[in-house]
């Protein structure tokens, strides 16, 4: 069966590398709708469906175009990548230096992500065309070294966010081009602008390279000492991320500053610590927090109760304590609000903080007036960071109570109780009430993730994603980038609404912006999918196909897995097709391994197909990687058999038997199925038996009936009813009805199952009795059979 879904959908997909035709089918996916309110989203009718995805082209009367902003200029310079690789020709320079001047052109408004993909095609390419600088024309020169186009590449990497894997390349590219626009062109090395100057020095602060931004400012010092930020300020950000010996780092920075005559002030020490914060990064605040100031000064007021308020709503109180304890003795109407915050972390409830307010604002009338609504937002955010959606609307009711309007961030901060309460009805109710507010702003995004999120996992019906939708428009036409989770929710309810072709438009643009770990979230909902068995077989199918393109590094394991999935559906063609995709891998890594062939054989074992089982096998026979074992050739065997093949099945027998290993209890079992089938199979089955007791192999029951049933499949009546009664002398195993039913079920034609029920009536009554209380079905062309549960599973 072939997906629908081809590989020029899916191309851009992985490492985000553009499509090759500008040629799109998804025509609804570029429909655009005039911006609604969210209050006018919230009323949409329900009972039409909606697509999920409906926007990003500005006029619906417009060619949609392929070729996406991340994707401008890749093509080309991919090419180069795999002509280098195939030892072919190229791409012309002309090609390459158009291609270059476009990728960061078409970013100088909106510089993006970077990815580990796209940097790697850059530092190729900027290689390839320095090398050959002599041979192109100087229009193409031009394009790419000419001092503006340097200047705007440094600009457009500082603004551009650079994924953690992508840091070192995109280092290397910027050095590459520092080092160029040095060079003498006319200006100089001493006559760099200033501002690509500090964008080269933000670039390798920033993305994990410090000690080169540090060496440019000390060499370049004699420019920028009148800068203001001074770029030292730069220099200390980057060893504060890092970390890497970054408080011996700072340290040395710290005394280079006063050395350049810069002094690191509370001001300057304020200042990078709310950089840090709004970053996150939760080290880099101590680091920087604990960095001696110069001439000894102390940390400012704002910057104690700044840090102190971020680790509060980080749960690292115990760092906190001693900086609060440092200010709690200063004047109440200048710490309230940290005051405030720190009785919430002690257990103090709404009503305490309340009270110690009103007894403050008795001794201070004025304290009233110092109140914000920010230290109420505080309180709130605190709840919600200890995940206690009761205790944030209780807090929320403090507003009123001090005369305090609430302001957005109130409202948002108390949507996101709602959201961790999983109050779908009440978020919603909440947001249809609010004014309009700009959600794609900066600070509202991280909340704008968690609802949408908590919306996609709450169901997939048309109400659900008509809500969805309304919060997507402004973030997709904004060009908004939505977390991993978020991604990973849409990509579930999309799943499992069965709308692959919105799934691959939302992958397309995006999957290559996020790290590895991130994108395994994403892989992980479609595995789930393909492995949830009540998914039909067809919208399984078309799950792998965007799995398979998307997520090439998919290992052997999952995939294994997914192939049994399809088994245990019953196509063994579509498990077939999996199995031939790992055979076909490039990468030996992918290719199938023992377990996998085992695996396979046992599903044909579940779902007969000769011809496929026949191609696996000569598969087996030319991998010269995979040594056989007597667990694998059981299975082949069993697969044999249930293919109606049980002379091939014999000759696997007669392998195992010549092998190092020797039969297995599974494989005397596997061969008594086999032997059901097989013309000669009584005799080679009594011939086994006879054996079996020779060498005094121990006989359990499971084995025995094997052999029971193997005399009864080929009418063998008396010698099977004898062996059924010698049952105990055998195995110390009394008959039961399931030994009953088994023999009657093995046997075929009505004329013997009714001479197995005369015999069991007379000899065994009372199992009978029991075995007629089960269901019987029809079995067309051996008669009825009894619906039993197998006693032993151990062979599996």
């Amino acid at each position: 069966m072939q997906s629908q879904l081809t590989k020029r959908v899916f191309r851009a997909i992985v490492n985000n590398e553009p499509l090759p035709i500008s040629q799109c089918r998804n025509r609804f996916l570029h429909t655009v709708r005039p911006y609604r309110s969210r209050r006018a989203a919230l009323g949409v009718p329900y009972a039409q469906r909606r697509e999920l995805f409906a926007f990003n082209i500005t006029s619906p009367s417009a060619p949609p175009s392929a070729i996406l902003p991340s994707e401008a200029g890749l093509q080309p310079m991919r090419e180069l990548e795999r002509s280098a690789t195939l030892q072919t020709r190229g791409p012309g320079y002309d090609v390459l230096a158009k291609a270059f001047q476009e990728f960061f052109e078409t970013r100088s408004g909106e510089p993006g992500v970077i990815t580990l993909f796209q940097a790697s095609l850059l530092l190729r390419t900027w290689n390839h065309l320095h090398a050959h600088q002599q041979d192109m024309e100087p229009e193409d020169w031009k394009r790419v070294f000419s001092i503006d186009n340097l200047e705007n590449l440094l600009f457009v990497i500082s603004e551009a966010e650079c994924l953690p894997d992508a840091r070192d390349v995109i280092c290397k590219v910027a050095r590459f081009v520092f080092l160029e626009l040095g060079k003498d062109h006319g200006s100089g090395r001493d006559q760099i602008a200033e501002p690509a100057l500090l964008a080269f020095i933000n670039i390798q602060a920033l993305n994990g390279n410090p000690e080169e931004a540090r060496h440019t400012v000390e060499k370049m010092w004699y420019k920028l000492r009148d800068t203001t930020p001074s770029p030292w300020l730069t220099v200390m950000k980057g060893f504060a991320i890092a970390m890497t010996d970054g408080r011996r780092q700072i340290r040395q920075t710290v005394e280079s500053l006063d050395k350049h005559g810069v002094k690191f002030d509370p001001a300057s020490q304020e200042e990078l610590i709310h950089f840090l914060i709004k970053r996150d990064l939760q080290a880099a605040v101590k680091t920087i927090y604990e960095c001696p100031l110069s001439g000894d000064q102390e940390p400012s007021t704002l910057a104690k109760i700044a840090v102190s308020r971020y680790a509060i709503l980080k749960a690292d109180t115990a760092w906190a304590e001693p900086i609060f304890e440092s200010i709690s003795s200063g004047p109440v109407s200048v710490t309230i609000g940290i005051r405030l915050l720190w009785d919430a972390t002690r257990g103090k409830d709404a009503s305490y903080i309340a009270e110690n307010v009103e007894r403050w604002a008795a001794k201070n009338p004025d304290l009233m007036a110092s109140l914000s609504i920010s230290y109420v937002n505080d309180l709130i955010a605190y709840a919600n960071s200890i995940n206690n959606p009761t205790l944030a609307a209780a807090f929320t009711a403090l507003a009123p109570r001090w005369g305090l309007a609430p302001d957005s961030q109130t409202r948002l901060l108390y949507l996101e109780s709602r959201i961790q309460a999983g109050d779908v009805g009440g978020s919603l109710a909440f947001l249809e009430g609010l004014d309009e507010m700009d959600m794609t702003a900066s600070k509202n995004l991280p909340l704008m993730n968690k609802l949408i999120t908590m919306l996609c996992f709450s169901g997939q019906d048309d109400a659900t994603v008509a809500h969805v939708s309304s919060f997507l428009d402004p973030l997709f036409e904004n060009n908004v980038r939505l977390e991993s989770d978020t991604i990973t929710a849409l990509t579930h309810m999309l799943a499992y609404r069965h709308d692959w072709e919105g799934v691959s438009e939302l992958l397309r643009p995006r999957l290559g912006s996020y790290e590895l770990e991130e994108k395994i979230k994403v892989r992980d909902v479609l595995t789930k999918f393909i492995l949830d068995l009540e998914q039909e077989s067809d919208q399984a199918w078309e799950a792998y196909g965007l799995l398979r393109l998307a997520f090439p590094e998919t290992g052997v394991n999952m995939r294994t897995k997914i192939m049994t999935s399809f088994f245990k559906r019953g196509r063994g063609d579509l498990a077939y097709l999996v199995f031939g995709h790992m055979r076909q891998a490039n990468d030996f890594a992918h290719r199938p391994k023992l377990e996998t062939y085992t695996q396979c054989f046992q599903g044909f074992a579940m779902a007969p197909d000769l011809t496929r089982l026949e191609l696996v096998h000569n598969m087996l026979k030319l991998d010269t990687e995979v040594d056989l074992n007597t667990r694998l050739l059981d299975w082949l065997m069993l697969a044999y058999t249930e293919c109606d093949a049980p002379n091939r099945s014999m000759e696997i027998f007669r392998t195992v038997l010549q092998g190092e290993e020797g039969p297995s209890r599974r494989t005397i079992s596997f061969f008594f199925k086999m032997c059901m089938k097989h013309s000669l199979g009584s005799f080679e089955a009594i011939k086994m038996m006879e054996k079996m007791k020779l060498l005094e192999v121990a006989v359990d029951r499971h084995l025995y009936m094997g052999y029971v049933e193997a005399l009864a499949a080929h009418c063998e009546f008396d010698l099977a009813a004898q062996a059924l009664d010698a049952l105990k002398d055998v195995t110390g195993h009394a008959p039961t009805f399931h030994s009953i039913g088994q023999f009657y079920n093995a046997i075929p034609y009505e004329y013997w199952k009714d001479e197995v029920e005369k015999w069991a009536k007379e000899k065994y009554p009372d199992l009978w009795a029991q075995l007629e209380g089960h269901e019987r079905t029809k079995d067309q062309g051996e008669g009825q059979k009894f619906i039993l549960q197998s006693e032993d599973d151990s062979l599996l």
